[in-house]
Order: C-alpha cells, then sequence, then structure tokens
C-alpha cells in the first residue's frame, strides 16, 4: 500500500492550513474563514478521490480524523478565547476527541488493531461541527447576527450521542 497519495497530500494540506488558520482568525477572520472553509473542501475530496482511486493507506486512516480534529478543535478553542461561544461547547467539543483518541489508543494497545471505521453518528458530528464553525465565521465576517445557539447545542448533543456509539463499539472489540 502507497504511503504518498493524493487524499493523504490532501490532509497534510488540512493540518498545514492549521497555524495559518491561527494567524488569519486573528488579523482578519474573513481570510480565516476562506482557509477553513478550503481546508474543510479538502476533507471532502480526500474522502471522494481515497475511495474512487481505492487508494486509502494506512497513515491515511490515522491522519484524516486527526487533521479533521485539529483544525476542528483549534476552531472552537479560538471561538472560545474571543467569547464567540460559552467555553463549555469548546470544552464537551474538545473533550470528546481527547476521549475518542485515548479509546483508539487503549484498543490499540490491547488489540494491536488500528482499524478506525467512522460511524454514521460520527461523520454527522464531523458535519455538524463544521458546519457550526463556518456560520460562526459567516455570522462575524457579515455581521449577521445569527442566533446559533439551538445549531451548537445540536453539535453538543450529537458530540456526546457518537462519543457513546463509538466507545460502545470499542468495548464490543474487547469482548
Amino acid at each position: 500500500m502507497k504511503t504518498f497519495t493524493v487524499p493523504n497530500f490532501l490532509t497534510l494540506l488540512r493540518i498545514l492550513a492549521v497555524p495559518v488558520f491561527i494567524i488569519f482568525f486573528k488579523k482578519n477572520i474573513s481570510i480565516a474563514a476562506v482557509i477553513f472553509f478550503f481546508a474543510i473542501i479538502t476533507d471532502v475530496i480526500d474522502g471522494i478521490v481515497a475511495r474512487l482511486a481505492r487508494s486509502r493507506s494506512v497513515l491515511g486512516t490515522m491522519l484524516d480524523p486527526l487533521a479533521d480534529k485539529l483544525l476542528i478543535d483549534t476552531a472552537f478553542i479560538l471561538f472560545a478565547f474571543t467569547d464567540m461561544i460559552p467555553d463549555w461547547i469548546a470544552i464537551v467539543i474538545i473533550s470528546r476527541d481527547i476521549l475518542l483518541i485515548i479509546g483508539w489508543l487503549l484498543v490499540y494497545i490491547i488489540t494491536h488493531n488500528m482499524k478506525v471505521e467512522p460511524s454514521v453518528f460520527g461523520k454527522f458530528t464531523n458535519f455538524l461541527e463544521s458546519t457550526s464553525v463556518m456560520f460562526l465565521l459567516l455570522n462575524s465576517v457579515f455581521i449577521l447576527g445569527l442566533d446559533l445557539k439551538l445549531y451548537l447545542y445540536a453539535t453538543v448533543l450529537m458530540c456526546a450521542i457518537s462519543l457513546v456509539d463509538y466507545s460502545w463499539k470499542g468495548i464490543k472489540r474487547f469482548g
């Protein structure tokens, strides 16, 4: 299996976009929004290319979710630090991701199986998180005045549901 693939390159671009996003978040939120948008598009494209070209790799299966978590968690940290969202929302989202990583490490250490199967709940959570970030950025750029509380609450609820789902699947791998 090849390591250097187009999807892996796109994932690497997404990881490299994180520090650039951070820099522009404070200096020019409009540019930060564009950077985030293109980073999310690379996520969609790398998934499509990986499936169509059958170019999945072990590296890609580890890096892709890590890149997603890095980008989205960074955005939520920045939103919390700038009081664009309540701190507890960022804490829930980031805690979920930390728990998922710890769970994956435990499963890998015990079973020596690093295969991660994304669930429908996980994919929907990623969608809600990504769109929440985009809505928050667009709300700042265009001063739309949107009240995103319900959308953010739905995102947090989906985070909890996906954490329970992944935890249940992880526990079943031991038995």
